[in-house]
C-alpha cells in the first residue's frame, strides 16, 4: 500500500534512495543522483497500481533502475570525451593539444586527403564517424576504416608501434 501524499512517500522513503546511491557506489555529484532518485520515486508513486504487488519493492526496483541509468548515461558521456582527448594526446608527439587547424594538419601530412577530412572532422569539429559518413554519402563502415588507417599510420609515425 502506498502512502497518501508523495510528501509523505519521500521522507517514508528517503533511506531508501540513500541506500542505493551508497550500494551503486556513486560518491561524485550525490545530489543530482538524489535528484534522480527521487524522479524514480516519483514515477513509481504515478505508475503504481495496488493489485499488482507491494509499492516498496515497485519503489525500490524503480528508484535503482533510474539511478543505474543515470549512472550509465554519465558512463558513456564520459567515456567518449574521454577517449577523443587521449586520441588526440597520443597523436601529438609533445602531449599538448593544438587549437588551430594548422597545428594539427601539420601532424597529418601522413594521411590521404579522405582521411584527413576524416579526423579534422571528428577531433577538430567534434563529429561523429556517423555524422562525416551521412555528410560525405559514404557508409559508416568506409569512414571507421578510413580512421582507423589513419590511426594506424599515425601511430607508426609518431608513437613507433
Amino acid at each position: 500500500m502506498k502512502p497518501d501524499t508523495f510528501e509523505k512517500t519521500v521522507v517514508l522513503y528517503e533511506n531508501m534512495i540513500k541506500n542505493q546511491i551508497k550500494q551503486l557506489s556513486i560518491y561524485r555529484d550525490y545530489e543530482d543522483f538524489y535528484q534522480c532518485g527521487l524522479i524514480g520515486l516519483w514515477k513509481a508513486y504515478e505508475k503504481f497500481e495496488e493489485e499488482k504487488g507491494c509499492f516498496s519493492a515497485y519503489a525500490l526496483h524503480t528508484v535503482r533502475g533510474y539511478l543505474l541509468g543515470r549512472l550509465r548515461s554519465e558512463c558513456r558521456f564520459e567515456r567518449k570525451h574521454t577517449f577523443l582527448d587521449s586520441e588526440i594526446t597520443e597523436m601529438i608527439p609533445d602531449e599538448s593539444v593544438c587549437e588551430k587547424k594548422e597545428d594539427i594538419e601539420q601532424y597529418l601530412k601522413e594521411l590521404n586527403d579522405l582521411q584527413k577530412y576524416v579526423f579534422l572532422q571528428r577531433f577538430y569539429y567534434g563529429k561523429s564517424l556517423t555524422d562525416i559518413a551521412k555528410e560525405q554519402d559514404m557508409t559508416y563502415d568506409k569512414v571507421r576504416y578510413l580512421y582507423r588507417e589513419g590511426l594506424r599510420k599515425l601511430k607508426k609515425r609518431y608513437i613507433h608501434v
